[in-house]
């Protein structure tokens, strides 16, 4: 008869303070890490759900909240209704936008040897990564770490279905539209100065990088 897993035991008090203390010290070495990277994008879908499912707008910024790289991109193929209506991103916004092939190819640039952050890491770098795969962009060295993993923990809800910290939603803390993709790669930005300690205003987007 197969062993049955057993799930995690809700944390103690103390386990959770120290879960915690880890998304704390994470957020504060991502803040004074230069190489670290924000990342967000906008799709036409899920792909577990889709398997040609293609980005229509991504955002780049630094810990600064420079934008590194911000553009929409055309798909080369219809953006399904019910995600227009989610991100606001129609079909007309992206026919003159550049395809994945360049868009793609500057990202893979902007990436290298950097430590990028997404909020949910998992959809948004796994579609990034796939889809340089799909088109023959070689992807570079980089390291990867989850905005929502570590904001669950500092949250501290705990899911007994799930037997770990439940996922949290991105909290609109920068100006302008949600699921926007500079706009939610601000928030991130905010989140984790927030995680920190660090409950100053928005970052400053004066600034433009586009060292590329």
């Amino acid at each position: 008869m197969p062993a049955t897993k057993t799930k995690p035991a809700v944390p103690t008090e103390e386990q959770q303070l120290k879960k915690r203390e880890e998304a704390v010290k994470w957020a504060k070495e991502r803040l004074t890490d230069p190489n670290t990277l924000i990342l967000d994008v906008e799709t036409t879908g899920m792909l577990k759900d889709d398997p040609e499912t293609e980005i229509v707008s991504l955002s780049l910024i630094n810990m600064k909240g420079q934008v590194v790289l911000s553009s929409l991109v055309n798909p080369g193929r219809p953006i399904p209704l019910v995600v227009q209506k989610i991100h606001g991103i129609e079909d007309r916004d992206v026919k003159s936008a550049m395809p994945w092939t360049v868009i793609g190819d500057i990202l893979a640039y902007q990436m290298t040897n950097k430590h990028v952050v997404a909020f949910n890491a998992g959809f948004d770098i796994h579609l990034v990564v796939h889809l340089c795969s799909k088109y023959g962009i070689p992807m570079p060295e980089f390291d990867v770490s989850c905005a929502m993993e570590y904001y669950a923990q500092f949250v501290g809800e705990w899911s007994k279905s799930k037997g770990d910290y439940k996922w949290q939603r991105l909290p609109k803390l920068a100006y302008g539209s949600a699921h926007d993709s500079l706009v939610d790669c601000q928030s991130t930005l905010l989140l984790l100065k927030k995680m920190a300690g660090d409950f100053t205003d928005e970052p400053d987007t004066n600034e433009i990088d586009l060292n590329f």
